[in-house]
């Protein structure tokens, strides 16, 4: 009996054979839609990163630029002849940074300088007319040093922080940083004090003149810090509050002020919620923070919102895939029913499969990425169509052999590539690298490559996604971490790394570097008087200047401000040298046209030099300082090269400035007199006081053996106020005749001393002598500098009854409107018109007119430095009323002006 013969699928059963297709061709819809929200949400993670990064740049930066203002600070410190709250408030500015808790400056103070420092900071009126009668040195440590904070930005915290001692708050970190003379930075999350989450951010200030080589040294040295505190919480919100996306919570990993592990978690309120239409996604993303000395990080928790846009690929795949599945299961049902139309079925599936391969290599388009298999002998299988155009070979390329993919990649990078090709023949391997693709247009690859042992062989599948916007993004990052974004210049971290690579050139190849240190002359004056605008185009065409002034491979560095640093290498001569410091000069003091307007400007140049011993980046820093520091003094517009003989003047002049600080506190300085003489009578009506230090080893110094010194350091103020006291006491203990008058020598820095007439008046009351006793000397120059101030500040002292003398009449300013409009009694005519007048028509013709005019504005005339009879005889002829000299006596201790008046000596 035949048989008829049955094909096997037939005997399929169709509803059984449909559900399988449908689930079958449904797990490779839902697993090519899984895929493609990979790499959709992939991609988005590395956009979102990117602008994270960008966002987290601004934070870096903020910190940077605090660190650089405190150093700032500590400059601006040591350059200022007097830095007090006035100079404090006037750079201390906080506005429009609404993360900026404050800035303080806090100020050692010793226990038996407690009560004094009180006072000083009671009446000082500098920011305050009304002073700080309440203020006082809070929480203070039995025989220990205070550190008190003194001057606060803004103002609001004085009640809260004004003359809190940080030594009890933050004993190990303060201590810390004496000792090491680092820039200090921690993080404080919980203080009585201060609240909320913040960065502390603080710089030491040293003695500059005292040695800081050891920790004992940098402790005597220690004079205060310079502080910025930063709350964190504004600081992320306000630098994100721009950013598309949501970040919901952040956690900054650190160390606290004793250097302890601290992680402070931020739970931030931004003030827009994304609101999503389809999915919302988190993401962590931990980045580097660097504070000085220490590396700190931040993990951000970012919140965003995934759009129809970013899934379309996800939506297109489950579209596509849902038709192929129902058309797939309707073909298997009918095929088992039918089966005429198995062949169209066979043919629509595997059309079917075409399309989901297209959908997969579509969805990898999108996303930029790429992928092949390599086996042994470097053949190319499994290609996707995307990877002719991430290796730039064009969409429509043929196929392409590895040797050729190889010629599209860097030089520098293709090595690495061919040696981990190698390596993954050896052992498993799954490594990452970033390649370069130089074609008709740069990019940048991020490669995967993954190797495994199958089957006793190795194979090699390397996955490639085009990385070129992220790369370009966290290039441009690290491109500011080290320019100045203002002129274009390297920064100050580029300096130091500059510095150190140079040094090790140098050193290796027995050649000599210079490091040239330029500070602009009277920047800060076109600064002030024309605006900020205007001060930077200028720094711009300075440094555009720079770089025409030295060869294209020298760098070149702005610090900050108006200082600049250029690193020449390779240098033949000290000829060449001074030869391009000259050239420097040339170009910035050219004029410069800015607008309707030319300014001119100078420069101060100091240089030092790496040969033979090569000192390390911070020491070749600072001779280049010093120098520059020297080429000011000169009197600017000049280059200074550091030696050993500029090394020993400075610490000459250092161990000077200690020694004065030394007699201020041992109170070594006290004052001689020079009796004064009427020139008719040769009667004693008078004396001027002159500045003497009696110093332990060296016996009694005149005043031109320290006065230069006192006044650069500023201490010349200190021991005029000490001086003034202890004529007044003085003159309060001889018995004198009612017209007897005591002249007192007033610098220039202590007479527009902000409070200098209200501490003359409460000196006076407090000696208990007549006003009428005392005269403040001054001279042209001095009154010149400032007329409105002088004019105020006389006119005071005169109507409280003090005379008013002009010393070393005309050796200043010709101008004689002071004469009429300013309260003066008394003008000496200056001793080198004394000297030689006899001898010297011309001297005899000043000492008359000088002599006339005095008489006729109704002053008297005392000429100073008479030395001989016919001196005084002529003196007497022209008619001048008083004199002094060595005729009669030199100076002498009070004592002698006090016998002298007991044996009314001094009467012919």
């Amino acid at each position: 009996m035949n048989q008829t013969r049955v094909i096997p699928f037939l005997r399929i059963k169709a509803i059984p054979a449909a559900a399988l297709t449908a689930i079958v061709f449904l797990s490779i819809t839902t697993w090519l839609c899984w895929l493609s929200l990979q790499i959709s949400r992939e991609d988005l993670q590395h956009r979102l990163q990117e602008r994270v990064f960008q966002h987290h740049a601004l934070i870096q930066n903020e910190l940077d630029h605090e660190v650089s203002q405190l150093e700032s600070f500590v400059s601006l410190y040591h350059i200022s002849p007097s830095f007090d709250r006035y100079v404090f408030h006037s750079f201390a500015n906080i506005e429009n940074q609404p993360w900026l808790v404050a800035k303080l400056f806090s100020k050692k103070v010793k226990p038996e300088d407690f009560t004094q420092f009180e006072n000083e900071v009671k009446t000082d009126t500098s920011v305050d007319v009304r002073g700080y009668p309440n203020f006082a040195i809070q929480d203070k440590l039995a025989h220990q040093d205070a550190l008190v904070a003194l001057y606060l930005e803004p103002r609001q915290l004085l009640q809260k922080v004004h003359g809190l001692n940080l030594e009890k708050w933050f004993p190990q970190g303060s201590k810390r940083m004496k000792e090491s003379g680092q820039t200090l930075s921690f993080m404080l999350n919980t203080h009585p004090v201060l609240k909320g989450n913040n960065i502390i951010l603080s710089v030491p200030v040293h003695e500059t003149r005292l040695p800081i080589g050891t920790a004992t040294q940098r402790q005597i040295a220690f004079i205060g810090t310079f502080t910025t505190v930063i709350s964190v919480d504004k600081l992320l919100h306000d630098l994100f509050s721009d950013a598309n996306f949501e970040l919901s919570e952040a956690t900054l990993s650190g160390s606290g002020f004793d250097d302890e592990a601290l992680n402070i978690h931020l739970q931030l309120k931004p003030e827009k919620k994304l609101t999503s239409n389809v999915l919302r996604q988190s993401y962590h993303f931990m980045l580097p923070l660097s504070v000085p000395g220490k590396k700190w990080s931040i993990d951000y928790q970012i919140k965003t919102a995934e759009t129809i846009k970013d899934q379309r690929a996800v939506w297109l795949i489950g579209l596509i895939g849902f038709l192929l599945s129902m058309f797939a299961t309707g073909f298997v049902y009918l095929t088992v029913h039918t089966g005429k139309i198995a062949h169209r079925i066979a043919r629509d599936m595997t059309s079917a499969l075409h399309q989901s391969e297209e959908s997969l290599l579509e969805t990898q388009r999108l996303a930029k990425m790429g992928s092949f298999q390599l086996n042994r002998q470097l053949e190319m299988s499994a290609i996707s169509g995307n990877i002719y155009a991430l290796f730039g070979f064009g969409t429509e390329a043929a196929m392409v052999k590895f040797d050729q993919i190889l010629q599209h990649v860097a030089p520098e990078d293709s090595a690495a590539f061919s040696e981990i090709i190698n390596l993954a023949y050896e052992t498993p391997v799954h490594t990452k690298l970033i390649v370069k693709i130089e074609t008709s247009e740069i990019s940048w690859l991020s490669l995967i490559v993954d190797s495994s042992l199958i089957d006793g062989s190795f194979t090699l599948r390397v996955i490639a996604m085009d990385v070129t916007e992220k790369y370009l993004a966290e290039q441009k990052i690290k491109h500011l971490a080290y320019q100045d974004t203002l002129t274009g210049l390297a920064n100050r971290a580029s300096l130091r790394i500059a510095t150190e690579q140079a040094l090790l050139h140098s050193k290796n190849d027995k050649q000599r570097l210079a490091l040239l240190f330029l500070d602009l002359d009277r920047f800060k004056f076109i600064n002030d008087t024309v605006g900020h605008d205007i001060g930077d185009q200028v720094l711009i065409e300075i440094a555009l200047r720079l770089r025409s002034a030295v060869k294209s491979r020298d760098f070149i560095a702005r610090l900050g401000g108006d200082e600049f640093v250029i690193l020449l290498d390779e240098l033949t001569s000290e000829a060449d040298l001074r030869l391009i410091a000259n050239r420097i000069l040339a170009l910035v003091s050219a004029p410069m046209l800015m607008g309707n307007h030319t300014y001119y400007l100078t420069t101060s140049i100091g240089i030092s030099i790496a040969e033979n011993a090569y000192p390390d980046a911070d020491v070749l820093m600072k001779q280049a300082d010093i120098a520059m520091y020297h080429s000011k003094e000169k009197g600017k517009n000049k280059y200074t090269i550091f030696s050993s003989h500029i090394a020993e003047a400075l610490e000459t002049k250092n161990k000077l400035e200690q020694e004065l600080r030394i007699a201020i506190d041992e109170s070594r300085f006290i004052p001689y007199f020079q009796p004064q003489y009427r020139v008719d009578t040769n009667q004693l009506c008078g004396a001027e006081s002159l500045l003497r230090w009696n110093h332990p080893t060296r016996g009694i110094l005149s005043a031109k053996e320290f006065i230069h010194t006192a006044e650069e350091s500023g201490l010349i103020i200190q021991i005029g106020n000490q001086v003034l006291i202890d004529v007044c006491q003085t003159i309060a203990r001889w018995d004198m005749p009612e017209d007897f008058v005591v002249g007192v020598n007033i610098s220039s820095l202590q007479f527009f001393q902000i409070g200098f007439v209200d501490f003359v008046i409460h000196t006076i009351r407090q000696s208990g002598i007549a006003p009428q006793r005392l005269e403040i000397e001054v001279t042209e120059t001095m009154i010149m500098q400032d007329t409105e101030v002088a004019r105020t500040c006389l006119e005071q002292l005169h109507a409280f009854g003090v005379g008013i003398s002009i010393d070393d009449f005309g050796t200043g300013y010709a101008s004689l409107t002071y004469l009429r409009d300013f309260p003066v009694q008394r003008i000496k005519i200056d001793q080198s018109f004394v000297k030689g007048h006899t001898k010297n028509h011309k001297d005899m013709a000043i000492v008359k007119a000088i002599s006339t005019l005095g008489h006729d504005f109704g002053m008297q005339v005392i000429a100073e430095g008479v030395e001989t009879e016919e001196q005084l005889a002529s003196l007497k002829q022209i008619g001048c009323d008083l004199y002094q000299g060595w005729l009669r006596s030199t100076a002498i201790p009070a004592t002698a002006i006090e016998q002298l008046l007991a044996k009314h000596e001094g009467l012919s």
